[in-house]
């Protein structure tokens, strides 16, 4: 009698969900993001093919701000209202609040702000002002993703759900704008470029990579070392100092990598910058991090977890810098028609890498992965 029990109930309990292609599952889904990328940015960007016809710095503020959308409404409010909504129109509805956030802060840095400080204007000469308005997201990305990722919360774990968002919110907020007011405002605004704390690029570089810190930690370190730290207080502090002080010495090594994979013609050029190039490059490691972290999940390797950390770790740096070369030789002029610097060389993987991190965040966190499994 128990065996007819538990063959009933069995058969009763719904079975779990299995990747809809097996073992290829993940790399079918990275494959079927990267062309959707591609075929959007035709669609939307290419400054040859997109009907559109938008300038490429209005397309970075666009983007970066749709960006932080996200990092808002699926990061800092834990993707509130949508997962109470079931997929796939939850996903549509986040996407559609994501891009309706962009468009909006664009419009109020760009249009209203513009219209008192031309630092942001919309008609400043050279899209200047989106440029600006842009830069602003690059404080953002790495002020809300320490809050979300690397604090988890922190110092607000203990306060109710919906207030503990609103307050992380705000504290992210509060980071940003020290860092726009130290190390962006001044690099654009005419009066104050020439005594900036920082210049741009290497400012551009030296945050880009603490974020890639940021989500590298988060996506394949479980958020060590600082994790290991008892202490709530001195766990943030850690990561704070971390982050920010191996985003410095993370700079220096980019700009080696850089150094060593661009053509001595190249770097000749005075429109190429090595020190902006580290933040291109590294753009390229935080694809990749997330794609291994969000699509591809917890490693396989039967290996001790310092080993594994390292193996991944090894794995992601092959890919990205792969990725980078690949991209500024020839895919970004040939593929996306981006403007070279010279003959075929060229492109700008801040905007287009953020555009397919963009993709995949969506699909893996707004969607859900929606379509990813099938009943076992």
């Amino acid at each position: 009698m128990s065996t007819q029990n538990e063959a009933r109930t069995s058969q009763e309990m719904p079975s779990e969900p299995v990747p809809r292609f097996g073992l290829l599952t993940p790399w079918l889904i990275t494959a079927g993001l990267i062309i959707l990328s591609v075929v959007s940015w035709w669609l939307l960007a290419d400054p040859q093919w997109s009907p559109v016809g938008a300038s490429l710095p209005a397309i970075d503020a666009l983007l970066f701000w749709t960006i932080l959308g996200f990092i808002f409404t699926g990061f800092t409010f834990a993707n509130w209202p949508f997962s109470k909504i079931s997929q796939p129109l939850a996903g549509v509805l986040h996407v559609g609040v994501d891009v309706a956030i962009a468009f909006v802060a664009v419009w109020l840095f760009s249009f209203v702000l513009g219209s008192w400080d031309p630092t942001f204007s919309h008609s400043a000469p050279g899209g200047a002002g989106f440029t600006a308005t842009a830069f602003v997201v690059l404080i953002g990305f790495y002020a809300y993703a320490l809050a979300a990722a690397t604090w988890g919360g922190y110092p607000f774990e203990e306060v109710p759900a919906p207030l503990a968002s609103v307050a992380q919110f705000f504290l992210a907020a509060f980071i940003t704008v020290i860092g726009v007011v130290v190390l962006v405002y001044p690099n654009f605004n005419a009066a104050l470029a020439k005594n900036a704390p920082l210049a741009l690029a290497p400012a551009t570089g030296w945050v880009y990579s603490s974020i890639v810190i940021v989500i590298v930690a988060a996506m394949l370190w479980d958020n060590w070392p600082w994790a290991s730290v008892t202490n709530r207080h001195l766990r943030a502090a850690a990561a704070l100092v971390i982050t920010l002080g191996g985003g410095a010495g993370l700079y220096f090594l980019f700009r080696l990598v850089v150094q060593a994979v661009t053509p001595a013609s190249i770097k000749v050029l005075p429109t190429f910058s090595v020190a902006l190039q580290t933040a291109e490059l590294g753009v390229c490691f935080s694809l990749w991090a997330l794609v291994m972290g969000l699509i591809f999940g917890p490693s396989g390797l039967k290996l001790g977890t310092a080993a594994t950390r390292v193996a991944r770790t090894a794995i992601l740096a092959v890919a990205a810098i792969a990725t980078y070369v690949i991209f500024m030789r020839f895919f970004a002029t040939k593929v996306l028609h981006f403007a070279p610097l010279s003959g075929d060389y060229g492109g700008d993987p801040l905007t287009w890498m953020d555009w397919t991190i963009l993709v995949v965040l969506w699909y893996a966190v707004a969607f859900g992965k929606y379509g990813s499994t099938k009943a076992g």
